[in-house]
């Protein structure tokens, strides 16, 4: 139960709703057929930036954009490490991240639409 607590706490919802974080991924439920969760990573030491991938299941998931960044870092210690990706209540996407190893500080950006246009992708 540990291990999914962890991976649903690393899960921002694409399109609908929010997740309980108490229940196995097995059993969360997605909204309708057209939905999809969203994971957020990083690559080695996070100087590469924010990555995504996607799944219907929370089993098998697959990087968006050819496993290259969305947002490079620069911010902080030019790190972007353990981002966190939510979409609030009003449509608006929040991510957050850790930008360093031995500073201390966050990074956030926002987006309206998390799409390369907008500056989030």
């Amino acid at each position: 139960m540990k291990h999914y607590r962890w991976l649903l706490a690393r899960l921002g919802i694409l399109a609908v709703g929010l997740v309980a974080a108490a229940a196995p991924a097995a059993l969360v439920p997605l909204a309708s057929s057209d939905s999809a969760l969203l994971f957020t990573s990083f690559r080695k030491n996070g100087e590469d930036g924010l990555h995504l991938l996607w799944s219907t299941n929370a089993y098998t998931w697959t990087t968006l954009r050819h496993d290259q960044s969305w947002l490079k870092p620069v911010v902080g210690g030019g790190l972007m490490r353990d981002p966190n990706l939510i979409q609030g209540p009003d449509g608006v996407f929040h991510l957050v991240w850790t930008t360093a190893w031995n500073k201390h500080g966050l990074g956030y950006a926002h987006s309206k639409a998390a799409t390369p246009s907008t500056g989030m992708g």
